[in-house]
């Protein structure tokens, strides 16, 4: 259970469950002693502070029970999106509002609604009019612990939160109960850390007997949940943007996608192992040892007729040093009109550039065709071969001297194979399952990056 949902497990329904405070918990309603407006008071052995919703007036608790005015004033009653006294269930607890205060820092106000549970003591409903977001808060005893590095961070029952502001907020309106002296101006320097969805935010007020910690544990809420649990006419604000506990869904998927991910790649590879030992790689036609200075003619039966079947063709030339070989090779087919024909070079060079030795090419060349239909094809193949290291050959003007370190090929072979396993049909799905945990990560970061927009480090 996080931070901002510990909370002490409801006794069983037989069992009187202890209150929270030395006096009971009741619901009185008085007037107001400057405007005469009703005030119903709730958990009136906690409070500190009555606000006047009608007009704004501050009034203490006293020990007898009556209130005492403290300032009279005449401001008008603000809406909020809740209403005092609006009933709410959060956490499987029943709640009630019953403070409001409206705070602000330089650019962004948010609505603060006291929850109050005779059981449970208070929680904190925050709400950003700017972009529609909520979070839930509640004091934790203690304090975090810092992280030293370049941005400030704590960490708080093995969680890490990283700073994300810190400003002074001001009291602009309030109305209701509260268990703290509030009044509209006073004034509080604010710290927010996050985690999302958690957060925690200190507070720190400074008065005539030194400074005042308070440390809150947060977590968001989808509007609708806070809809739904005070039971609100219509929709919710909309939510804008990315707030700042706001969850992160990209973000929280990626073990689960990396770990899918992993089980496909691993099922594929054993599917890939089956199919490709079930292929026969039957050997159609083989020719070695032949000369470059005549071509091959040969009827050769593919597959087996009305079917198809991938066809592997192999050409080699040697020798081949820092030369090349070409084989125009074509497939016939003796009862079909439609021929295959392709190209194919072999060729090898090296040498020495800048002290160091490079190679490029193969005295092999492979071409797989796929889909070719079964029967009986002529197999027509015309070589050809760089000449410029034959004897008698002076493409340079050097005599009878063939260029240094250059042979051409005397021999070439050809083969020819039938059921051969496409390996590149193997790694097509390959970037497909890996694009997956890629772009919702592609995707977490930049949700990421609109989130810390917002904050004292934007990226």
């Amino acid at each position: 259970m996080t931070e901002a949902t510990a909370e002490v497990t409801r006794p069983r329904a037989e069992v009187t469950p202890p209150r929270l405070f030395r006096d009971e918990a009741r619901t009185e309603a008085v007037q107001c002693l400057a405007c005469g407006g009703p005030i119903a008071l709730r958990g009136f052995g906690a409070i500190q502070r009555v606000v006047c919703p009608a007009c704004g007036s501050l009034l203490r608790p006293e020990d007898s029970g009556a209130l005492a005015l403290i300032h009279r004033a005449a401001r008008a009653h603000q809406p909020s999106v809740l209403p005092l006294h609006a009933r709410g269930r959060l956490d499987g607890a029943l709640w009630e509002i019953v403070g409001i205060c409206w705070r602000t820092v330089p650019g962004w106000p948010w609505q603060e609604f006291l929850l109050y549970n005779p059981y449970r003591g208070y929680r904190y409903l925050a709400h950003s009019p700017s972009d529609g977001h909520w979070s839930l808060g509640q004091v934790i005893p203690g304090a975090p612990k810092v992280v030293p590095g370049k941005r400030h961070a704590i960490t708080y029952r093995g969680r890490r939160y990283r700073h994300f502001s810190g400003a002074d907020a001001h009291v602009t309106y309030a109305e209701g109960e509260f268990p703290w002296q509030v009044q509209v101006g006073d004034l509080a320097h604010v710290d927010d850390f996050a985690a999302p969805p958690y957060g925690i935010s200190i507070e720190e007020v400074a008065g005539s007997d030194g400074v005042e910690l308070t440390r809150t544990a947060m977590r968001h809420l989808d509007a609708a949940e806070v809809w739904r649990a005070f039971e609100r006419p219509g929709k919710p604000p909309r939510q804008k943007g990315v707030g700042m506990l706001a969850p992160n869904r990209w973000r929280e998927q990626a073990r689960s996608l990396w770990l899918s991910c992993l089980v496909f790649l691993v099922a594929w590879y054993f599917a890939v192992q089956f199919v490709a030992g079930r292929a026969t790689e039957r050997e159609v036609f083989q020719a070695t040892d032949l000369r470059f200075d005549s071509a091959l003619s040969q009827e050769v039966t593919i597959g087996e007729p009305g079917s198809s079947t991938t066809v592997e063709i192999s050409f080699t030339a040697d020798p081949l040093d820092n030369s090349w070989a070409f084989a125009e090779v074509v497939l016939i087919p003796i009862d079909g009109e439609e021929a295959i024909g392709l190209g194919m070079e072999a060729s090898s060079y090296s040498g020495f550039e800048d002290g160091e030795a490079w190679s490029e090419g193969d005295r092999q060349v492979d071409h797989v065709l796929g889909r070719v239909a079964g029967g009986r094809y002529l197999l027509q193949v015309t070589p050809e071969r760089d000449t410029s290291a034959l004897p008698g050959s002076d493409p340079l003007g050097l005599g009878s001297f063939a260029p240094f370190g250059v042979r051409s090929p005397e021999t070439w072979a050809l083969r020819v194979r039938e059921d051969v396993f496409l390996t590149r049909y193997a790694a097509l799905p390959v970037p497909i399952i890996l694009g997956f945990p890629l772009l919702a990560w592609l995707l977490g970061r930049r949700r990421e990056r609109k989130r810390w927009a917002n904050s004292d480090y934007p990226t």
